[in-house]
C-alpha cells in the first residue's frame, strides 16, 4: 500500500489529566499499540507530537506541528506535509482498538478525486480515523492561518475539499464500531481495559 499512517499526539490530554499516549494497556503503552497496529500495513509512520522528547526510540518519524495550537488539524498539515506518499492514513494516538485493515480499506476507496475518505459511524463522521489527500494541504493551511476557533475547523475543511463518506454498513468487516474508541478520560481508559479484557 502506497500509503503513510500520520498519528496525532500534540493535544494537551487536559480532560485525562496526563499524557495518555504513554498509559499502559495489558503492559503495552497507548502509543506502542497503535504503532503496533499500523506498522505491518503502511510506511513510514509519522507522529505529530509538540513534545518529541517523550517519545524518543520509537521506529516512527517524529515531527511538531508548524502551526501549533489549531487543535488536530494542525497535526493533519504537518503530517501531509512530511508524508511521502498522496494518500494518509490520520489516527488519534489514543485508540486501542484503530485497525491497520481499515485503513487499509479506506485508502482503496479513494479515486482521483476524493481529498478525504472518512467514516461514516451512527451519522458521524470520525476524521481521524480517516485517509486524507495532500491536495488537502492548501485548504487546511488556509483555515489554520485564520482566528477560527479549531471546534470548527473540520466542518468548515469538509465543506471545503472533496469528501467520500464510507457508511456503518460498509465498515462491519471492521467490527461493531470498536476501532473506533478513543481514550479522552480516565474512565475511558477503565472501559478500554474492560474490552481488551474480554477478547
Amino acid at each position: 500500500m502506497g500509503a503513510a499512517a500520520v498519528i496525532l499526539a500534540g493535544g494537551r490530554s487536559s480532560r485525562f489529566r496526563g499524557n495518555k499516549a504513554l498509559v499502559e494497556i495489558a503492559s503495552e503503552r497507548l502509543i506502542d499499540r497503535v504503532i503496533n497496529k499500523l506498522k505491518d500495513f503502511f510506511a513510514p509512520l509519522i507522529l505529530v507530537t509538540n513534545t518529541p522528547e517523550e517519545y524518543q526510540g520509537l521506529a516512527v518519524e517524529i515531527i511538531r506541528d508548524l502551526i501549533p495550537g489549531k487543535g488536530p488539524l494542525s497535526g493533519i498539515h504537518a503530517g501531509l506535509l512530511a508524508s511521502p506518499h498522496s494518500l494518509n492514513f490520520v489516527v488519534g494516538c489514543d485508540m486501542p482498538f484503530i485497525s491497520g485493515e481499515l485503513g487499509v480499506y479506506l485508502a482503496g476507496q479513494a479515486v482521483p478525486d476524493d481529498d478525504v475518505v472518512v467514516p461514516l459511524v451512527h451519522g458521524y463522521a470520525e476524521p481521524l480515523s480517516a485517509v486524507y489527500r495532500k491536495t488537502c494541504i492548501p485548504c487546511v493551511e488556509a483555515l489554520l492561518l485564520t482566528d477560527q476557533p479549531k471546534t470548527a475547523a473540520f466542518a468548515d475543511f469538509y465543506d471545503q475539499v472533496r469528501v467520500k463518506y464510507v457508511q456503518d454498513e460498509k465498515l462491519s468487516a471492521f467490527g461493531d464500531g470498536g476501532c473506533f474508541f478513543n481514550i479522552n478520560t480516565r474512565d475511558d481508559l477503565k472501559k478500554a481495559l474492560e474490552n481488551f479484557l474480554k477478547q
